[in-house]
C-alpha cells in the first residue's frame, strides 16, 4: 500500500559555479557548445526524438500478456487474471495498454528512469498502474534498515515516500543498481551541438543564406547612420525572399564577406555525426533514422534482427522481470508470469511464414488453432486443436527396436528354409 508520509524537503543552497542537484535538474545542463541541454530541448532534436519515439512504439505495440504454467509442463494463457487486466486491458482510468507503454519507455530513455506506482485492489492484487513523475521523484535507500523508499511529489504539490513494494521501477544504464542513468545527461555534448546547428541553421536561412560581413563606407560615420546603414543593407539582403537577389551598392559602399559557407564548415557533415552519435547511443540501427547510404536490403534486413537481439530484448527481459516479481504475490510467481508476445516483430512476409507454418504443423508443434491464432484469425473448434505428425517418423527406441525385430525375423526365415 502507498505510505503518505509527508516529507520536510532538505534545505539546499546553489551558486552558479556549484550548481545543487536540484538545480541542474530543473534548468538542465549546459554542453561544451554553449546550449543548455534538458529533456524538452533534446526532445527539439530530430535525431532524438526519433531515437526515443522508435523504442516506445517498439515496446508498446508488443501485447504483454499473462500465463500460467500447467501441470504437464506447458502454459496457457491467463486472461482473467487482475495482471492480465491491467496490462492488456486498462491500466488506469486514463490509458490505454499502448499508451502507457509507450510513455514508461519515453520516461526510460530520457530521465533514465520510469516509475510505476500500484494501486492495490482490497483483494491484494493490482487495480491500477500510475505513472510517477521522474523529474520530482528520487529512490532512497535508508541505510539504518537498508530498505529502498521512492520519494516523489505528488501533482497537488504534496511530498509522499513510497515503499519498495509498491513501484515498479525501469532503468536505462545504471551504475548503482538502483538509479538510472539518464542518456541525454550522457550524450548532452552529441545533442548540445545538434541544437546548436538547428539553431545556426534557422537562423542561416532567416537571414537569407547570406554571409556575414563588413560594409565599407568612405568617411567617417556616427553610431546612429552606423545603425541605418546596417538595418537599410539587413532589409534589403537578408530573409528567404532576398536569397539568391543581386545586391546593389551605392554612394561608394563595399561589402566584404568575412563568414565560412556552410559547404566549406561541413555543416551537413557535423549534422550527421551528431545523428550517428545519437543512434548508436540509443543502439538503434542507422536505417531506422533514415540514414540509408551505407545500407543494402540484406544489411537492413540483418540491422532488423539484430536491433531485435541487441536492442529490444535486454529491454523487454527488463520489463517481464520487474513486471512478474512486483506484481504477482510470492506464492503466485510459482505458476504465473508476464511475457511480450514478439510474433508481430519477428512475422516475415507470406511465403516465409507459410513455410514456417508448414513445418511446425507437421512435426506436431503447432495445431492449426495455433497458427490461425497467430494469423489474427478464428480458430476452428476442437477439430483445429488435433496435432499431427508424419508415419515417416518415430522415435530413436523405436527404431532399436524395429532393427532387432527385424533381425530376428530374418534369422528364423533362415532356419524355416533350412529345415525344408
Amino acid at each position: 500500500m502507498i505510505f503518505k508520509l509527508a516529507l520536510a524537503p532538505k534545505a539546499e543552497t546553489t551558486d552558479l559555479k556549484n550548481p545543487a542537484p536540484w538545480f541542474m535538474k530543473m534548468f538542465g545542463y549546459e554542453a561544451a557548445s554553449g546550449e543548455q541541454v534538458t529533456v524538452n530541448s533534446a526532445l527539439g532534436v530530430p535525431a532524438v526524438y526519433t531515437c526515443v519515439n522508435i523504442l516506445a512504439n517498439s515496446i508498446a505495440k508488443l501485447p504483454f500478456q499473462t500465463f500460467k504454467k500447467t501441470r504437464e509442463g506447458g502454459r496457457e494463457r491467463d486472461k482473467k487474471h487482475a495482471v492480465s487486466k491491467v496490462l492488456e486491458t486498462r491500466p488506469n482510468p486514463y490509458q490505454s495498454p499502448f499508451k502507457f507503454k509507450h510513455l514508461v519507455e519515453t520516461h526510460r530513455n530520457t530521465w533514465g528512469n520510469a516509475y510505476i506506482n500500484i494501486n492495490w485492489g482490497i483483494d491484494g492484487r493490482p487495480k491500477e498502474l500510475w505513472l510517477l513523475n521522474p523529474a520530482v521523484t528520487e529512490p532512497y535507500v535508508d541505510v539504518m534498515t537498508n530498505t529502498l523508499w521512492y520519494h516523489t511529489t505528488l501533482p497537488n504539490g504534496e511530498f509522499v515516500r513510497i515503499g519498495y513494494g509498491d513501484i515498479i521501477h525501469l532503468t536505462a544504464l545504471s551504475t548503482d543498481g538502483v538509479k538510472g542513468k539518464p542518456p541525454i545527461q550522457v550524450a548532452r555534448e552529441a545533442i548540445g551541438s545538434s541544437q546548436a546547428a538547428q539553431k545556426f541553421k534557422g537562423k542561416f536561412y532567416k537571414h537569407g543564406a547570406a554571409n556575414s560581413g563588413i560594409i565599407k563606407v568612405p568617411g567617417l560615420l556616427n553610431q546612429e547612420a552606423k545603425e541605418v546603414v546596417r538595418d537599410e543593407w539587413e532589409k534589403a539582403n537578408t530573409g528567404l525572399n532576398n536569397a539568391q537577389r543581386i545586391a546593389i551598392l551605392d554612394a561608394g559602399l563595399e561589402f566584404q564577406s568575412i563568414s565560412m559557407p556552410l559547404k566549406d564548415a561541413q555543416f551537413v557533415e557535423g549534422m550527421k555525426y551528431d545523428k550517428t552519435d545519437i543512434a548508436m547511443l540509443y543502439n538503434i540501427p542507422m536505417h531506422m533514422v533514415n540514414e540509408l547510404e551505407r545500407s543494402t536490403h540484406n544489411n537492413i534486413e540483418q540491422q532488423s534482427l539484430d536491433y531485435i537481439q541487441n536492442t529490444l530484448s535486454p529491454i523487454i527481459k527488463q520489463w517481464e522481470e520487474e513486471f512478474t516479481y512486483q506484481l504477482f504475490s510470492e506464492p503466485e510467481q510459482r505458476r504465473y508470469y508476464s511475457k511480450f508476445n514478439l510474433t508481430s516483430l519477428l512475422r516475415a512476409d507470406q511465403k516465409s511464414r507459410s513455410e514456417f507454418y508448414k513445418t511446425m504443423w507437421e512435426i506436431g508443434g503447432f495445431d492449426i488453432n495455433n497458427i490461425l491464432e497467430l494469423e489474427d484469425m478464428d480458430g476452428i473448434g476442437e477439430m483445429g486443436e488435433k496435432r499431427f505428425v508424419s508415419l515417416n517418423y518415430t522415435t530413436l527406441d523405436l527404431i532399436e527396436e524395429y532393427q532387432r525385430g527385424k533381425a530376428n525375423q530374418s534369422k528364423g526365415g533362415e532356419g524355416n528354409g533350412a529345415e525344408d
